[in-house]
Order: C-alpha cells, then structure tokens, then sequence
C-alpha cells in the first residue's frame, strides 16, 4: 500500500514539474514571443545587462541607457540624449513592451536582399495601438533607429519586421487611453497561468486527491 501511495505522490509529481517545464518554455519574456516559423530562427530573451554585454553592447552609457528605461526610472523620450534624430517619432510614443534581445538561430531567416525576417507576438498590442514601430539600437552600426513594421495583425497579436541586424529591441506605439484602459481587463497579457497549464496542474491535483484517499483507507 505505500509504494501504491509513493507512486501516486509521485506521478503527481512529475506532472506539476513538466507542466512548469512546459510553461516556461513557451516564451522567455511574459511581453514578448516569437511566433510562427521564426520560433525554430530566433531567440527571445528577457533584458538584463549580462544578456546585452553578451549581445554585443559595449557603450556603457547605452547599456545604462536600456535597463533604466525597462526599470521606468527614465522615460522612452530620454532616449533623444543619446539619438537627437529620433526626439519627434519618439516624443509621444509609449512603450509597448520593454527592450528585450533577439538573436539570430542557424542563420535566422533572411529575405532576398539579406535582413532578417522576424514575426513576434505580442500580447500587449492593441487596436487602440497606432503607428507601431520596432526600437532598435544596432550594436553592428552603434546606431539608435526605429524599424516600421511590414506587418502589424491586430487580431492575432503579431508584429513582422525586417531587420538589418539583430541586437535591443522594444515595440513602441501611440497609445488610445480608452482602448489601453479597455484591454486591462481584456487583451492585456496573460501573465498567469495558461490553459495548458491549468489542464496540467489540475490533472496534478486530482492524482494528489486521489493518494491522499488511498492514504486515509491505508490508516484505517
């Protein structure tokens, strides 16, 4: 009767820990994912500033720059210190999602003239979301440039985007108040749990369920 109950705990066990597994393997940043083909191309990596120096951003000043951005201790329009170029498209602009790294896997994807194609979801975006663009600080060219997207899919949450290089990048957008507002409680992102996961944390709690009746009829 115990290695009965050993095994149930057990088994109970290994799912909880796959259903983890599963979970975070889905998106390495809760803003941010790669979606379609270009999941097997890229990486998706939360800020940090190991993974940037990793990535190639050297400038000190631009790495400072970066992670006090993502911290919300400087504005996105405090980036025009650094590329005076960029103060007009940037001053009304919001963050969509904080600056995060993208990498290239196996060569990534390319198109005829040679950039990267990159599809991302992004959970964040909405309808009330209006001239997207991809902020881009290129470690290859040591520039700041903002990167219109070729498309922007509304209903499915994805952006497309060509890139000359890949390094820091953060979605920005003019921002509708109401429709912001509306998708707080509608469209924002599920930085919960998701359906998969709910299927295999309540598979784990019946198997629990389960060994602790069989453990009251084994103390009886």
């Amino acid at each position: 009767m115990k290695k009965r109950l050993f095994g149930t705990f057990l088994a109970a066990a290994l799912i909880l820990t796959q259903a983890v597994t599963v979970f975070a393997a889905g998106s390495k940043t809760a803003d941010v994912a790669l979606s379609g083909e270009s999941a097997s191309y890229y990486e998706v990596a939360e800020a940090s500033e190991e993974v940037f120096a990793q990535g190639g951003v050297t400038d000190e000043t631009v790495l400072a720059k970066i992670m006090a951005v993502n911290a919300g201790t400087e504005t996105l329009q405090s980036i025009a210190e650094l590329a005076p170029e960029l103060e007009e498209v940037l001053s009304d602009k919001e963050m969509i999602t904080p600056f995060f790294d993208l990498s290239p896997v196996n060569g990534g994807i390319k198109t005829d003239d040679g950039k990267y194609l990159v599809t991302l979801s992004v959970p964040t975006l909405t309808e009330g979301m209006t001239d997207v663009l991809l902020l881009h600080y290129s470690t290859e060219r040591t520039v700041w440039e903002t990167v219109e997207p070729t498309d922007v899919d509304y209903a499915s949450q994805e952006i497309t985007a060509e890139f000359e290089d890949l390094s820091p990048v953060a979605v920005i957008a003019n921002t509708d108040n109401a429709a912001a507002a509306d998708s707080a409680t509608g469209t924002s992102p599920q930085t919960g749990m998701s359906s998969g996961w709910m299927v295999w944390l309540g598979a784990a709690v019946v198997l629990a369920a389960a060994g602790a009746v069989t453990y009251r009829k084994a103390g009886r």
